[in-house]
């Protein structure tokens, strides 16, 4: 249905006066060289009074502001000027608003959202709940049959958690692009225990209620005989364990989503490439052991890093932390350059595991003015490292925009 601005601001201030808004994302600007490219929307509760919490995303950086919600709403008639996209959860119903050339198209879908306590500093709301039996967790060991999780698998479950954070984010912006529907395809590359595949499962089929296919692969077969064991056993429909090389998988194709978690050193950077290769509208990493490039640079003390950062390079620990983050962001930029939108973000708390850094690939349209800037941006880069990364020859071939 079509409607104009101010049914889209009485309809968010009945929600919030109602205590029925639970969250809202804002996206696509109308100036495609406005700087904040996303803002994410909640209500919170400070000393008695409700406030809007604004997430705002820019140059891949969150930052966070609370404004009162008397102040809010001039606000969010602004923020719906400067944006085209808004989805707007509440209990009860998702609204999906799209800005035309003079009115807005709603588009309204029920949900079984539950509201939240709006304390700031709330206890912690799991997607998967302390408490409820789940079978796959109870299968794994995660939590007991009275569905309590055992204290010493609790950073586990937190971790799947946060993992399906994530996964419910991007899903929705997927959906808000119209990259897909509510079916979708996904292989977990290096997937090791599967933990986080059948999480996955769990949430595509009693949270979201999607049709999917999942494959998880892995190199050891006896792992993944044993994860098939345990599909098998708890009747886990289109989920589907393979033993094989990432270089070598072409079982499914068009796929919507890939993930690789803590994949190592550059099984990362062939996990990205088959992403391309297989269409994938949407990547998920999270590397670790990223040696290539301490390696590279160490062999290159003539290069502009060592001649202006030796502060840096000297030192053997600081220098591993720079090349870690060095081919992250070498990592993003080259996506960005095969037509993603890319974030970079914390995973889970460091104290939890250091290998934390997640990389957020979705694919957008992108003009040619930016991409002659982020190929600038990514040229200048690796000169100045002074290597020659793997993770270019492989992605090359797939850059929107071509350079002899």
């Amino acid at each position: 249905m079509k409607k104009d601005r101010a049914y889209i601001e009485n309809l968010l201030k009945d929600l919030v006066e109602k205590n029925s808004f639970i969250k809202a994302t804002v996206s696509n600007p109308v100036d495609k060289k406005y700087k904040i490219k996303k803002i994410n929307l909640k209500p919170i509760l400070i000393k008695d009074e409700i406030f809007i919490q604004l997430e705002s995303f820019k140059d891949n950086k969150a930052y966070h502001e609370n404004i009162c919600y008397c102040e809010f709403l001039p606000k969010f008639s602004q923020i719906l000027e400067e944006f085209k996209q808004i989805l707007i959860v509440s209990q009860g119903a998702d609204y999906q608003i799209l800005k035309g050339k003079s009115d807005y198209n709603i588009k309204e879908s029920k949900n079984s959202k539950n509201l939240v306590s709006l304390e700031h500093n709330k206890k912690k709301q799991y997607i998967i709940e302390d408490g409820k039996p789940v079978p796959f967790l109870i299968k794994l060991g995660v939590m007991g049959e009275d569905g309590k999780v055992f204290k010493n698998s609790y950073d586990k479950f937190r971790q799947i958690n946060k993992y399906l954070e994530f996964i419910d984010d991007t899903i929705r912006e997927m959906q808000s692009k119209k990259l897909i529907d509510t079916h979708i395809k996904v292989v977990d590359f290096g997937c090791g225990k599967s933990y986080l595949t059948f999480a996955l499962h769990h949430y595509l089929k009693n949270i979201k209620d999607f049709t999917y296919e999942i494959i998880g692969l892995d190199l050891k077969k006896d792992v993944m005989d044993k994860c098939n064991r345990i599909a098998n056993e708890l009747e886990c429909d289109n989920l589907e364990f393979l033993t094989g090389n990432i270089k070598d998988f072409d079982k499914l194709q068009n796929v919507d989503l890939i993930f690789s978690l803590h994949a190592c050193n550059n099984a990362t950077d062939y996990a990205l490439l088959k992403g391309l290769e297989l269409g994938a509208k949407a990547i998920l990493a999270v590397p670790c052991c990223q040696h290539e490039f301490n390696e590279k640079m160490s062999k290159n003390k003539n290069s502009n890093f060592f001649l202006k950062e030796n502060t840096i390079g000297k030192h053997g620990i600081l220098f591993e932390k720079f090349t870690s983050i060095a081919t992250d962001a070498f990592r993003a930029q080259a996506l960005e350059l095969c037509g993603f939108r890319t974030q970079v973000m914390e995973f889970i708390d460091m104290e939890h595991t250091p290998k934390n850094i997640l990389i957020k690939a979705i694919k957008e349209k992108v003009s040619r003015e930016s991409l002659e800037k982020k190929y600038n941006e990514y040229r200048t880069f690796k000169e100045y490292l002074g290597i020659e990364p793997i993770l270019d020859e492989l992605l090359s071939p797939y850059f929107l925009i071509k350079y002899n």
